[in-house]
């Protein structure tokens, strides 16, 4: 363990522009904004894929997953840009290397998202021209889109794993350069946790849109309703068990922590798991009844509290890790150099963007209900 932490690059020798604390503070906020796109984008797509598959798809379902997909796509990214450069930032002596490791698996990204991108635009905007093809493009996106998702959490746990650098880098697959970190017993597990939680996020997501829509009385909402919560609670049902897995495949020091071991990290963990049980039994109750908005609305509320307690926990597993597997790195010794300008400047400009980028979605929902009032 020594050994392979020793092989630790030298910290940056820039200081750090904030101190620590405010650095994982913005982390951990900007990560959350993009949560919530990321996983419209990514839960849609799989709803998508699997309803062309079975060629029984819901039509306003169909529709509404369609009509967002370019947008959610847009802001996917652009939210994804703040989180990674602060995560490249306080972990750049873990994360360039791991990047660097998987090689050509992380320069795929890239063009796997291009493609992913263009085929999403091809099925929003020319499915008739696509025929019995258009299937399949929406189908391809989604594995690609999957794959970036792969690729991330391979990055991911192998920051958090420095031991691994060197077994991957020579002993694996020394010539082919296209190093997955699939031997990391969490990997498939966390994949797994992470589409599950989108796919949940985003039958929740179309519930609440069709819970709106039904609130001022057209009938494609309740549809949206009827086929967005079963979405939403087979997903997260399935994602209970597949979390188990996640928390107790790693080391018994960490999994420890959140059953009683630290109590910040417990009350995060079971407190997410009890909000998320609760979103549930509104969620069904919203599904049945004929006016569902406000159980919709309080399920949907829920689980944003939810997903920020599972994203704090997720933030501490990571911190526990690398305590464990690189003793070498330690944010208390890099220095800091506060440029508070800068960072003001940053707070103002994030704020604004969140204004203009609320104002966007209103413009946006406007045009889309006086296209269906058109229609």
């Amino acid at each position: 363990m020594e050994r392979i932490a020793s092989f630790l690059p030298a910290p940056e020798p820039i200081p750090l522009p904030a101190p620590v604390w405010l650095l994982q503070t913005l982390l951990f906020v900007t990560f959350v904004l993009h949560i919530i796109p990321m996983n419209m984008t990514l839960g849609g797509l799989v709803i998508l894929a699997r309803s062309e598959m079975s060629g029984r798809a819901s039509e306003p379902m169909r529709r509404w997953i369609t009509g967002y997909l370019p947008v959610t796509v847009a802001f996917t990214v652009t939210t994804g840009v703040a989180p990674l450069l602060f995560l490249q930032v306080l972990y750049g002596q873990l994360f360039f290397p791991a990047a660097v490791i998987i090689a050509w698996a992380w320069f795929a990204v890239i063009i796997a998202l291009l493609l992913g991108y263009y085929g999403i635009y091809a099925y929003a905007l020319a499915s008739d021209k696509l025929g019995r093809w258009k299937g399949w493009v929406i189908i391809g996106s989604t594995v690609l889109f999957l794959y970036v998702a792969f690729a991330f959490n391979n990055v991911i746990t192998l920051m958090s794993t420095p031991f691994r650098w060197w077994e991957l880098w020579q002993e694996r697959n020394p010539s082919v350069h296209f190093n997955l970190n699939i031997w990391e017993p969490t990997l498939f597990p966390r994949f797994g946790h992470f589409v599950l939680g989108a796919v949940a996020v985003a039958g929740l997501i179309a519930a609440l849109y069709g819970a709106f829509l039904h609130r001022k009385g057209e009938e494609a909402g309740k549809e949206l309703v009827k086929n967005g919560v079963p979405w939403f609670v087979g997903a997260t049902v399935l994602n209970y068990f597949v979390g188990a897995v996640f928390l107790f495949t790693h080391e018994q020091a960490v999994w420890r922590t959140f059953i009683g071991g630290d109590m910040l990290a417990t009350v995060l963990l079971w407190g997410g798991v009890v909000l998320s049980v609760i979103a549930l039994v509104f969620a069904v109750i919203g599904r049945r009844v004929e006016r569902p908005f406000n159980f919709v609305v309080i399920a949907t509320v829920l689980t944003l509290l939810s997903i920020v307690a599972m994203a704090g926990v997720k933030f501490m597993v990571r911190s526990l890790l690398i305590a464990r597997h690189a003793p070498l790195f330690n944010l208390k010794d890099v220095p800091v150099q506060p440029q508070w300008g800068i960072i003001a400047l940053f707070v103002v400009l994030l704020l604004a963007g969140l204004w203009t980028v609320a104002w966007m979605l209103l413009q946006l929902q406007r045009a889309y209900a006086k296209k269906g009032q058109t229609a």
